[in-house]
């Protein structure tokens, strides 16, 4: 180098690599990537595929769930930059910082700045939305996961609605947050992805490294006890019995009478009444002679009866065994055909599902009265 060239010369700018910093430690990194990939995961299996698919969108909901809780912890007693103290949350801040983009000249900042720190906000308040209400949603929708044994369909459904309204709104910050990125990368010439990827800024003045090992180990110790407490609690609250669902003890000859010539149908989907009305009315059973002794009636008649919609509490029973209809068959329920408009003639006309009313065909798990989303499968042609 020419010991002759000033100190803010040109080529003493190219001559001379500029300092970095650390700033985002190990964790934090892992963290971010980690979970903009199972949030991709996630809004696959939410907004475009079938809902039997909803076994792995569960999934990603429990790591989101795991990833949150370690973010909001770090947030509290991870590196400097980490923490949300560090966070420039004032709303002047945010004024200013907006009216320099506007006029193209922000300015650099070693850790977050206002903007960006908002948006964090906003994303981990929409994540953690996401996380609750699906979890309020499988308890009380599908009667399964941490909140079953808590949460009844009802809840279950003002919280699927809450949860779709949370992922389009997830959906618009992951936007903004993309577009925030591409203009500090690409119009400001920020290294934004850089540094998130390797952990090191230019920063604007003097700025304190994180610790380089440290804050890894225990960024680790904090993330393995987070997953471990969620997990034993997770597996602790999912063993408890479901409060909207129960397993039965089906008569035999019920399973053999009725089931010689349709399906065994599940108590839950129809309500009392519509169960006496049928038992008395079996010597015109849509239009055959299904007649049975006395005694076969009385033990049929007292299973679905004792058993009916009103003694269960899953989305079969509330929105399809709880609605009357003349003729008492379920398919003629606006919401049963709401859910299988989608589904071609040509599948109910196959050998293997023969009608409409062939629930086991699709349902894999109808016999229990459960008709979990994950257990769906569509025959597309009849076996050879």
């Amino acid at each position: 180098m020419d010991a002759r060239l000033p100190l803010n010369s040109p080529q003493m700018d190219m001559e001379q690599p500029a300092q970095t910093a650390r700033v985002w430690d190990l964790p934090l990194r892992l963290f971010h990537w980690v979970m903009a990939a199972v949030v991709v995961v996630a809004g696959v299996t939410g907004f475009l595929a079938p809902e039997w698919w909803l076994g792995l969108h569960v999934i990603a909901g429990y790591a989101l769930a795991t990833l949150l809780s370690f973010r909001l912890v770090w947030g509290f007693v991870g590196t400097r930059y980490s923490r949300f103290g560090s966070f420039p949350l004032a709303l002047g801040g945010l004024y200013q910082h907006l009216r320099s983009i506007v006029r193209t000249n922000p300015k650099t900042v070693i850790g977050h700045n206002p903007a960006g720190a908002w948006m964090i906000i906003i994303l981990l308040v929409a994540l953690v939305t996401l996380v609750v209400s699906g979890l309020i949603a499988l308890g009380g929708q599908e009667n399964h996961g941490p909140l079953a044994a808590a949460t009844g369909f009802l809840a279950g459904e003002m919280a699927g609605e809450i949860h779709q309204i949370a992922a389009w709104g997830l959906a618009a910050a992951v936007a903004v947050h993309l577009l925030g990125v591409f203009a500090e990368t690409r119009i400001f010439r920020h290294p934004v992805v850089a540094a998130m990827m390797i952990g090191r800024k230019a920063p604007p003045g003097s700025a304190v490294n994180v610790p380089r090992s440290a804050h890894t180990v225990r960024g680790a110790a904090w993330f393995m006890a987070i997953a471990g407490a969620l997990l034993v609690s997770g597996i602790t609250l999912a063993g408890l019995p479901s409060s909207g669902w129960r397993a039965l003890d089906t008569p035999a000859v019920y399973v053999s009478e009725c089931g010689d010539c349709h399906a065994v149908y599940h108590p839950s989907l129809r309500t009392g009444e519509a169960w006496r009305s049928m038992m008395n009315g079996l010597e015109n059973h849509y239009g055959e002679d299904a007649s049975l002794d006395e005694q076969t009636v009385s033990i049929i008649q007292a299973y679905l009866v004792d058993n009916h919609a009103g003694t269960f509490d899953t989305e079969a029973a509330q929105r399809i065994g709880r609605v009357e209809t003349p003729s008492l068959r379920m398919t003629d329920v606006a919401y049963w055909k709401s859910r299988h408009q989608g589904i071609a003639e040509s599948v109910f006309r196959l050998n293997s599902v023969g009608s409409k009313v062939n629930c086991t065909a699709c349902h894999t798990d109808a016999a229990s009265g459960r008709f979990d989303d994950v257990k769906i499968h569509l025959p597309e042609k009849d076996k050879p």
